[in-house]
């Protein structure tokens, strides 16, 4: 079959993406002296068998007779033949990738010539996989043994489906890899985070931040959403710090961050996070136990099972966890109010706090997929899930109190405070492919359902020194239930050879039905009889949303066009019912409208450009619009009185990546963003008719105009397969003009990540990360820093694992922690987090049984120790 020249072209420029670390041996597209015809070296190709390695062709075709006697340190030349299975056809310009047995580590790679034929130079003596990956062909892997020169022979590769828009060529995946707007992370190929959760895998993908509450910011922005499975997450912020700390990181094949979402991404967030989970695996079955644990404390127990024979396939995985999080919390809070004089200001009062946390929890979640390929042409696959949480925290409190205003005053109390809560989230979806043709034709359906409930009981004491007339005993009872449902169609239609139309479609409604009742005692605690009127509410709430997008993609050689624009609306309705004059009841309607355009560049010595912008517009949620006021102990958080407009986003980026043969890759990115109208909180004080004291309070407020623009710059050097080093580092500048006054800083982030293999057996692991200090709406966050290192040993060919791990080595998040302050002159305040038990050792063992070169695609248990700062 003749190939076109557009389609060679197409070959060229989307293979050397992938090809990040490959020595290509022939770059003229032909060995010296040319190849024999029938491509087998004079006198015929070599036998077969235990004499397999005795004989290889090298770049001059002449049969070379190899060393009889192996030293250490020796290495070898392994060579063989591409064909298409079924027509016979040389394949030129494949990518192949020499991969370790043990751990899938790369070792060496390469591309096959004109002919076919490739030539891997420089292996070293072991048991290897080599893995094959082309175009319009399924993914090929073959183990391997060299003790000398070896010939492959022909590999035969047998066709499958690739579509235009979603090309990916795995033969050598690099640890960060550009894909458009996506800059993805690929877990599997990172040995250094295996022993991890997906909190701590998050910490790996680039840009992105984890701080001590789970909250997340990419490139220091904290609008993200995060997706799983290529679908919204749709979970609440609770459920989704428990997900990601229960989630095991090698149950994770990548993580995507796209920091400027094209329109099919359908979001009002200005950036989003895809974990992808989901794999297809191969035939055979494989299963895998272990348990984990630290001294923080911490225990994990987990179990992964694998199956698969022709058209189905069943993934299944089970975790439970227990871990003990001890905390300390110190701070101080002003409150002032203006006087005659700009610029001064009266000190309404001022209090010191100390407090102590005890955090347990018992958690555990299940995963389970089931694939059925119902033709060659279409396939079903369904996915169910869930976690279930038990938690106890404690925590005591010492508060100190000075007042000013109206008369000066002292008071001191003490404060208890028992919180028991369990928490569950279930989900089940179903996912419909149908594919036309061969050429990315498709259409995809799915349906997905998600449930969730939690509930928790409080019992909150605070004891005066003096004013024991003020004591307080109070229960708190909440129950929260949450479910959706959600649509989502995407149909691919290719014009020509190089473009495609997609049209998309997201239908989502999420039912809230809250109940938060709230109870005090008038004798010291026996009973609990007495309701709190102010702190007593329900909440009943729903938000349907229906989006759609139409997106246009074309190539010019290496030029890639992608543009597209998306617009929905959504109907909000919310409903505080209390026996306070401020509950509230609304429904709302918003639109919004969100066109985009990429641009990306590549070449064929693995150069990587990319150039996009984007408009995205966010609508305010009901509880920044109604005026109901959510009361704590001595504050309270509202709406804002005065509507909240819908907020504009400009986002534009520049980037370059470049992949080395031998080195690794450098990569660099400028971008930037201009808001108008986004919504950030601001904290206040005033004195409070229903409490009769002063309190301080949260309400939102539009920005006149926010900025962010900066730089990043992601590295990776990897000289061999044994060894690798990965920097990241983030530079930008984020203000905000608010009120006409204008407030600026410049923040800036570094990660390392080394990992080495000695002795062929022992893996070494350390990474170190530093977040300098960070602005917000009158309020910033203090910095933050740890250093961890690792080891882990494979045993018995890897059917049995051990590691240890020390988080944290010199106490950091114990010494210093991390904080915020606030710097509103009429509310000023600073607090520092500590974690007592920072610092810690873990340690694990896993066990497995099967076919091993399904592990990789399996989901182990969570081996990363406990939480950390």
């Amino acid at each position: 079959m003749k190939r076109s020249f557009l389609y060679r072209a197409l070959l060229l420029t989307t293979l050397v993406m992938s090809a990040v670390f490959c020595e290509a041996q022939f770059p003229g597209g032909r060995p010296p002296g040319g190849r024999p015809p029938g491509g087998r070296p004079p006198g015929g190709r070599p036998p077969f068998g235990d004499n397999r390695g005795d004989w290889n062709q090298n770049q001059n075709n002449t049969p070379i007779k190899q060393k009889k006697k192996v030293r250490a340190g020796d290495t070898f030349t392994v060579v063989g033949l591409l064909r298409d299975a079924k027509t016979g056809e040389f394949l030129p310009y494949v990518n192949l990738a020499v991969l370790d047995s043990i751990d899938s580590t790369f070792v060496k790679g390469g591309i096959s010539d004109i002919n076919g034929r490739f030539e891997l130079t420089e292996v070293p003596q072991g048991a290897f996989l080599l893995r094959v990956s082309a175009i319009g062909y399924e993914n090929f892997v073959k183990p391997f043994h060299v003790s000398n020169n070896t010939d492959l022979g022909t590999l035969n590769l047998q066709s499958g489906m690739i579509s235009l828009g979603e090309v990916t060529v795995s033969a050598e995946r690099p640890i960060y890899a550009m894909d458009g707007e996506k800059l993805v992370y690929n877990v599997t190929e990172d040995p250094s985070i295996q022993t991890g959760t997906t909190e701590d895998a998050l910490q790996n993908a680039p840009g992105v931040e984890v701080d001590v509450e789970g909250n997340i910011t990419l490139r220091g922005v904290s609008s993200v959403e995060i997706w799983i499975n290529d679908k919204p997450s749709k979970l609440t912020e609770e459920n989704l710090k428990t997900y990601l700390q229960t989630l095991p990181a090698n149950a994770i094949a990548r993580i995507e961050t796209i920091t400027n979402p094209s329109a099919k991404y359908a979001t009002d967030a200005e950036a989003v996070i895809n974990i992808v989970t989901s794999a297809h695996i191969k035939s055979n079955q494989f299963v895998s136990f272990g348990v984990n644990g630290s001294n923080q404390p911490f225990v994990s127990p987990w179990v992964s099972y694998m199956w698969k024979k022709e058209k189905l396939s069943i993934n299944l995985f089970a975790s439970g966890r227990y871990s003990d999080r001890l905390n300390t919390v110190e701070g101080w809070e002003m409150t002032r109010q203006k006087t005659d004089t700009e610029g001064v200001y009266d000190t309404v009062w001022y209090k010191t706090s100390s407090q102590n946390e005890d955090n347990r929890r018992i958690s555990g979640n299940f995963f389970a997929n089931v694939d059925y390929e119902i033709d060659s042409m279409s396939d079903i696959s369904v996915d169910a899930g869930g976690f279930y949480n038990n938690s106890k925290n404690y925590s005591s409190r010492l508060e100190d109190w000075e007042f000013y205003i109206p008369v000066d005053s002292v008071s001191s109390y003490s404060i208890g405070d028992t919180t028991r809560g369990q928490s569950g989230f279930g989900h089940f979806g179903v996912d419909y492919t149908k594919k036309f043709d061969e050429k990315g034709h498709n259409l995809r359906i799915g349906v997905n359902s998600r449930i969730s409930k939690n509930a928790s009981k409080q019992w909150y004491n605070r004891f005066y020194d003096v004013y024991k007339d003020r004591d307080e005993n109070r229960y708190l009872l909440t129950d929260q239930f949450n479910y959706g449902v959600s649509l989502d169609a995407r149909y691919n239609r290719p014009y020509s050879d190089d473009g495609e139309l997609s049209y998309g479609l997201r239908a989502d409604h999420q039912q809230h039905n809250n109940d938060y009742q709230r109870y005090y005692s008038n004798d010291g605690g026996l009973n609990y009889d007495s309701i709190d009127v102010l702190r007593t509410y329900h909440f009943n709430g729903s938000e349907t949303s229906v989006n759609a997008d139409v997106n246009w993609t074309h190539r010019w050689g290496g030029f890639t066009l992608s543009t597209g624009v998306g617009g929905g609306g959504d109907r909000v309705f919310y409903d505080y019912i209390s026996e306070m004059p401020f509950a509230d009841r609304n429904t709302l309607f918003f639109w919004n409208v969100r066109p985009s355009i990429h641009l990306t560049y590549r070449t064929e010595d693995m150069h990587n450009f990319k150039l996009n912008y984007s408009l995205r517009m966010s609508h305010p949620d009901e509880d920044q619009i109604s005026t109901y006021r959510r009361y704590g102990e001595q504050s309270y958080s509202t709406g804002n009185p005065n509507g909240l407009k819908n907020g504009f986003t400009h986002n534009m980026e520049a980037g370059w990546q470049k992949f080395f043969d031998s080195f690794g890759n450098v990569g660099v990115e400028a971008y930037g963003s201009l808001s108008t109208n986004l919504i950030d909180d601001l904290r206040e004080s005033e004195y409070d008719e229903y409490l009769n004291d002063f309190v301080t309070y949260t309400v939102p407020y539009n920005l006149g105009s926010s900025w962010r623009y900066g730089t990043s710059v992601n590295m990776t050097y990897r000289p061999s397969g044994f060894f690798n080093v990965r920097l990241f580092a983030n530079l930008y500048n984020y203000g905000y003009r608010w009120n006409g006054e204008t407030n600026e800083k410049w923040s800036y982030s570094i990660r390392i990540n080394a990992w080495a293999k000695i002795f062929n057996q022992l893996q070494l692991t350390a990474s170190a990360n530093y977040r300098s200090p960070t602005i917000g709406l009158m309020s910033e966050s203090k910095a933050r820093y740890y250093l961890n290192i690792g080891a882990r040993s494979d045993f018995f060919k890897r059917r049995l694992s051990v590691f240890i791990n020390v988080q944290d080595i010199f106490n950091w998040g114990a010494k210093i922690g991390s904080g915020s302050s606030n710097t509103n002159p009429l509310y000023l305040s600073d607090s520092t987090r500590k974690m007592l038990n920072s610092r810690y050792i873990s340690a694990g063992i896993t066990l497995r049984f099967g076919k091993m070169e399904l592990e990789q695609r399996a989901k182990e248990g969570d081996t990363e120790a406990g939480d950390s700062l």
